[in-house]
């Protein structure tokens, strides 16, 4: 590949990649994982002065993403956003050393194609979108087989280069740096000195190591002397952690245990049985069935699709044809087996996070594969045509030629380009359709948690409201907005605790002083409440009060579905309740016996099939009975739908309303998709289902005029 074709062909790659990695940035996946959480955690920790060469919360996690998040947090501010863009970078510059990586191991063309893969393949496509530490791995193992190739180069020179001894100083340091990345940098050691034993015992094979024993001396001694600097500066950048290592074994050793098959409580008594299991998995996560989770991958789906894993069958069997007299091809192989361990010794083979070592090396393959593949694309007889035959002159020769070398390029792109653009369809369809539609997805990665905090920050004025940062100052608003979170809620969910701007203004624990009366000098006093939904409600709204003016406008929000990995089935994440003061001078509407007044209603769209319909009701007198919402939907005059329960889901009872209480009752209406302005009715009204009372509708003098009240929709 000319240098030319090398530089466009990586402007489309990286623009392919980058697009694959920013659309729906923060969207899909939706949500924050409570492991992406802890960094977010950790590094508003840096921020505030706090400084680790390991942090041990959440199973101990290495520094070095953690601090880049910090950096993020720190320029734009605590949300999913900022502690993803690290992600994104890193995988994006992955793409590139992936590339300079193939071009110093084999040539431009190779590493071109497999930066292309990297961009394409939706494994690392998910990896650059999340805020997961192992993303770092693959860039580091690539930058430093890029610098060490170099390294080896300029050894190799007979014109000694400039500077040549930078390559490996960059190596090593590369190389160092990669242990504070994750956990799977722990094999790499094992990798290379693999790689090592296999030079050993093929050296009399590869050429190029021929060359080096009759080179000059001076070639060997650069050589060694460079191997040398790169080992140096491999200690001493690994030296701070593992004199932290030394001194914590607990911390730093005690999540690999807790997940190896070696583990009595992973294998079961079956040690060699679950190996065996473990080791067939890992080989058919590459082109059979891939990691299950969905927080690592599109559940099931195996690295490559159809055709990169048949691409990939044929780069694995030349690079066991050339690994004999191949150094390069060597590595890749030794390098992906090994790199494979870490998954294939652990719980829940195939797992993506665990073998994210075999990233970036691994996608060689397939790159060798499609090199080869174009290699085989000829123009047989091109060279051979004789105008003196008396059938062609040399002018159609020519031609015929120039016709033919036209076709061999545009075959050779139509090889390596087809199975590239399929892979980017597949990916893209996998991901962006079902995938990033499906409620699991958010489940997994624990999307409840995350409105949670979206809305405190929304209610407060100040954050990531779950759409945008808010630039309200809260230290304006404390005065008159007030925020209670549930310690279960703040305690369980790490998201809430990283995401809320704010914590100061945040009261953990539902216990405050009730504002006395409608007269407190605070009149346009806002509370919020978010708790567990699933303690013991018989109290819960007695507590509420407390909170809450005195009277108050209440409504009541249930958030989203959350489900754990070993959840049965999806539960609420958290009840909100709002109170403000509510206007006094707001006319009734009607008049119901036992003090309620009607002070509205609003009919609002809420998806395919579905309308939110919003009662407002005031209470003039506390109830003594629970009384129940009859909701009735009328089109053209007879019911369609039917909504009937108590007032706020039943969160905040009648029994509970004070005189004042101006209550937001909302009830799901299902099967309707638009309302029709001029057909469409709404029939209401309150009833004890216990005793079958009714509460009447009153006229102006207070004399029954009915059970009910009609209104139509678009009067409402």
């Amino acid at each position: 590949m000319k240098a030319r074709d090398y530089l466009w062909w990586m402007v489309a790659v990286l623009l392919v990649a980058t697009a694959l990695r920013l659309v729906a940035f923060g969207e899909v996946p939706p949500g924050l994982y409570h492991d992406e959480a802890y960094h977010g955690l950790d590094a508003v920790d840096i921020l505030q002065g706090q400084r680790s060469f390991y942090f041990p919360a959440n199973n101990g996690r290495e520094p070095l993403f953690i601090y880049l998040i910090a950096l993020a947090v720190g320029l734009l501010g605590r949300s999913p956003f900022a502690l993803r863009m690290v992600a994104f970078f890193a995988g994006l510059l992955t793409v590139a050393a992936t590339a300079a990586m193939g071009r110093e191991l084999f040539s431009r063309r190779a590493g071109a194609l497999a930066a292309a893969v990297l961009a394409v393949t939706l494994w690392p496509v998910h990896l650059s979108r999340v805020g997961f530490r192992a993303v770092l791995l693959p860039l580091f193992i690539a930058l430093t087989a890029w610098q060490a190739m170099r390294g080896v180069r300029g050894a190799e020179a007979q014109a000694r280069r400039a500077g040549w001894w930078c390559h490996w100083l960059a190596a090593g340091a590369f190389y160092g740096l990669s242990f504070y990345t994750y956990t799977a940098a722990r094999f790499t050691p094992v990798a290379v000195a693999a790689f090592g034993l296999y030079v050993l015992a093929t050296r009399p094979a590869i050429r190029p190591w021929r060359r080096l024993r009759s080179a000059q001396a001076a070639i060997r001694g650069r050589l060694w002397r460079g191997v040398g600097l790169a080992v140096l500066a491999v200690l001493v950048v690994v030296a701070p952690l593992a004199i932290y290592a030394v001194g914590h074994p607990g911390v730093v050793l005690g999540r690999p245990g807790q997940v190896s098959a070696l583990n009595r409580v992973i294998h079961g008594g079956d040690l060699w049985g679950t190996l065996a299991a473990h080791a067939l998995r890992t080989l058919g996560m590459f082109f059979v069935r891939g990691d299950r989770i969905w927080r690592h991958n599109v559940p099931w789906r195996p690295i490559f699709d159809p055709l990169l894993g048949a691409a990939f069958i044929l780069g694995l069997v030349i690079g066991l044809r050339r690994a004999r007299r191949e150094p390069a091809a060597g590595f890749v192989l030794i390098w992906t087996a090994v790199m494979s361990l870490p998954t294939l010794l652990a719980e829940d083979a195939p797992h993506f996070l665990r073998a994210v070592g075999v990233l970036p090396v691994v996608v060689f393959l397939p790159a060798l594969g499609l090199d080869w593949l174009a290699d085989r694309v000829r123009l047989p007889s091109s060279g051979r045509l004789r105008p003196s035959a008396g059938r062609l002159r040399p002018s159609a020769g020519r031609v015929a030629y120039g016709i033919g070398h036209s076709s061999l390029v545009i075959g050779r792109w139509l090889i390596l380009t087809f199975p590239l653009l399929f892979g980017l369809g597949s990916t893209a369809w996998a991901y962006f359709g079902d995938y990033a539609r499906d409620p699991t997805a958010g489940y997994w990665f624990e999307q409840g948690a995350v409105v949670l905090a979206g809305r405190v920050n929304g209610f407060l004025g100040a954050g990531w409201d779950g759409e945008r940062m808010v630039r309200e100052n809260p230290r304006d608003l404390s005065a008159d907005r007030r925020v209670y979170v549930d310690p279960a809620l703040w305690e369980q969910w790490p998201q809430v605790r990283f995401l809320v701007a704010e914590p100061e203004a945040v009261t953990i624990g539902c216990e405050g002083e009730q504002i006395p009366n409608s007269q407190s000098p605070i009149s346009s006093l806002q509370v919020a409440v978010f708790v567990w939904p699933y303690g013991n409600w018989q109290q819960a709204p007695l507590r509420l009060q407390a909170l809450l003016p005195v009277p108050a406008e209440v409504s009541v929000e249930e958030g989203p579905r959350s489900q754990g990995d070993r959840d049965p089935r999806p539960y609420t994440t958290y009840l909100a309740f709002f109170g403000s003061t509510p206007d006094p001078a707001a006319p009734a509407l009607a008049r119901f016996s036992g003090g309620v007044e009607w002070l509205g209603a609003a009919v609002m769209p809420v998806d395919a099939g579905r309308l939110r319909v919003r009662l407002r009701w005031r209470a003039t007198a506390p109830l003594t009975e629970d009384y129940t919402v009859f909701l009735h939907y009328l089109r053209d005059g007879e019911r369609v739908a039917q909504a009937d329960s108590q007032p706020a889901g039943g969160r905040y009872p009648t029994t509970v309303w004070r005189a004042g209480d101006v209550v937001d009752d909302d009830h799901t209406v299902e099967g309707i998709d638009v309302p029709l302005p001029g057909r469409d009715v709404l029939l209401f009204g309150l009833w004890q289902p216990e005793s079958g009372a009714v509460l009447v509708l009153l006229d102006e003098a207070g004399n029954p005029a009915g059970d009910w009240i009609e209104v139509p929709v678009d009067g409402g």
